[in-house]
């Protein structure tokens, strides 16, 4: 199977409550560089995806909804309300209408294209049956919320998780890699530095320090000179 974007749903999960940074409003809708955090994920995706899915909670109504609507995004309710991130997942894939997804945590605001194209190349290159996952791992740690899912198998094995009370990601994506099923591949730290140097695209918004930084970087970005 080779890839092309025309084979890439975008799932992006939105239902999150932002407690950690202590705000009334969810941490999607604060502007970076004069652009809402949702529109930069969805206008990142929305240059290679052929369609993107936004997932939130049943009872959300603090804008989110809305402004999925507003980017030409399907927007879904995740309804196994104590599921965890693992829900909305699959909510996501089961909408989904390509062999591929890409699934991110909505508060990513510098999702690189070429990093998210250069895994969804490497689950199409696998040559298995059923196709990888492709998991980031950066310094250790594993990026479920930063991956690429092939959409039959892992609706199967998230649905069967969820019935045995699992809501962690993470712990569904160790499970995954010790018994060998659903396949998963790792991209590796020398991967991501290939296509994303400094791992952007992993950074997401949990702090008020990282959405200071977040500001910083694109701050930064205005002042560099433009290229020749």
């Amino acid at each position: 199977m080779t890839w092309s974007g025309a084979q890439l749903t975008g799932i992006v999960l939105g239902g999150g409550r932002s407690r950690r940074l202590g705000l009334s409003q969810s941490k999607l809708l604060i502007p970076i560089g004069g652009k809402m955090v949702l529109a930069r994920v969805a206008d990142t995706l929305g240059q290679f995806c052929s369609e993107l899915v936004l997932v939130v909670r049943p009872d959300q109504d603090d804008g989110v909804p809305d402004l999925g609507i507003a980017l030409g995004m399907h927007v879904v309710a995740d309804t196994e309300t104590n599921s965890g991130p693992i829900a909305g997942i699959h909510a996501g894939l089961t909408v989904s209408t390509t062999m591929l997804s890409f699934v991110i945590a909505g508060d990513h605001p510098f999702l690189s294209s070429s990093l998210v194209q250069a895994m969804a190349a490497a689950a199409a290159a696998a040559g298995s049956d059923p196709s990888p996952a492709v998991i980031t791992r950066s310094e250790g740690a594993l990026h479920p919320l930063h991956a690429v899912y092939p959409r039959e198998p892992w609706l199967r094995y998230l649905a069967r998780l969820m019935a045995d009370g699992e809501t962690s990601p993470r712990s569904a994506i160790e499970l995954a890699i010790s018994t060998g099923y659903p396949p998963v591949t790792i991209f590796t730290d020398d991967e991501l530095e290939q296509a994303d140097p400094g791992h952007l695209s992993l950074m997401d918004i949990d702090t008020t320090e990282h959405l200071s930084t977040a500001r910083q970087i694109v701050e930064s970005r205005k002042s560099m000179p433009p290229r020749r």
